[in-house]
């Protein structure tokens, strides 16, 4: 086995690795299943351990597995940089976990990126546990929103900036249940959630378990909840800005009773991350900074 084969052994175990499954990375990368399982077998061969955890019911990495896909990254990275560079260009593939709230931060974006990095290959995806995605090695980079950030060594917090919150309600819905003194005096039966951004907390910060009358993880569906008047939704005030200028919703509680959250870039540690990532994260920092939207604050702190 030459050092050609150990390479191309490397890369289609990087491919199985971030697909999820032998399957899944057959369908990726137009081979077969047996294909990349017998190069997968004969790889653990070569290194005398076993980097998967494969059965019926889990597919994981063993910690050499980990190891190894680290090193192989650096040297499918280093490989993708030889062949940008032999083009005059720096390209690479940078995939995007966000919850629906943070999407639209990212969206925004995409056009300006790609006029700069023409040759950055994206995937940009809706997950509301994007860290645990990046944790199993399925992205390069998790928004997160928030001070519960993941107790993991492997993962580094890239600070972006911060999101102010609004509790908003319909006029409609104000005018019959009155404007509440403070989020925490909010009915459980009058919240509506959105998923994966957590405004249950207005109510068990209270030391009461909440209930929300309407939940989706859907920005959409919640903000024609939120406008039909089904309840009081906790909100990145960039989401509901311009219902809030048009007179949809109305702010419902004092802006300062609401805390800031900062606003987050997850990867791997730092030597698993390519430059395309940190290309990324750089350039979604920088727009931040620019594009003065509302409720967005811009990190102080530049890296």
């Amino acid at each position: 086995m030459n050092e050609a084969d150990n390479l191309l052994d490397l890369y289609l175990y990087t491919v199985v690795v971030e697909a999820g499954g032998f399957s899944a990375a057959a369908r990726q990368s137009g081979t077969t299943k047996s294909r990349l399982s017998r190069r997968v077998i004969e790889l653990e061969k070569r290194l005398g351990a076993r980097l998967l955890h494969r059965d019926a019911r889990r597919f994981s990495m063993t910690p050499m597995g980990e190891q190894v896909y680290r090193h192989a990254l650096h040297l499918r990275d280093a490989a993708q940089a030889v062949a940008a560079a032999a083009k005059g260009t720096l390209g690479g593939h940078v995939r995007i976990h966000a919850s629906d709230a943070l999407l639209g931060l990212v969206s925004g974006m995409l056009d300006a990126f790609n006029t700069q990095h023409p040759d950055t290959r994206l995937n940009v995806m809706m997950s509301g546990n994007g860290w645990h995605a990046l944790l199993n090695h399925h992205t390069d980079v998790a928004l997160h929103a928030g001070t519960d950030l993941p107790d993991s060594a492997d993962i580094v917090a890239h600070p972006l900036g911060a999101l102010r919150q609004v509790v908003v309600a319909s006029p409609r819905l104000l005018a019959q249940a009155g404007r509440p003194d403070s989020p925490g005096s909010i009915p459980d039966q009058q919240l509506i959630e959105l998923v994966g951004w957590e405004p249950a907390k207005l109510s068990v910060s209270h030391g009461r378990r909440s209930s929300p009358r309407f939940a989706s993880n859907q920005v959409s569906s919640l903000m024609a909840a939120a406008r039909a008047g089904l309840g009081f939704a906790c909100l990145p005030l960039y989401l509901c800005h311009d219902d809030i200028r048009q007179g949809q919703l109305q702010v419902a509680c004092p802006t300062d009773a609401m805390p800031i959250r900062p606003l987050y870039a997850l990867t791997r540690q730092r030597e698993a991350a390519g430059h395309a990532t940190h290309d990324m994260i750089r350039f979604i920092r920088k727009h931040l900074e620019k594009a003065s939207i509302a409720g967005v604050e811009p990190a102080a702190i530049m890296a």
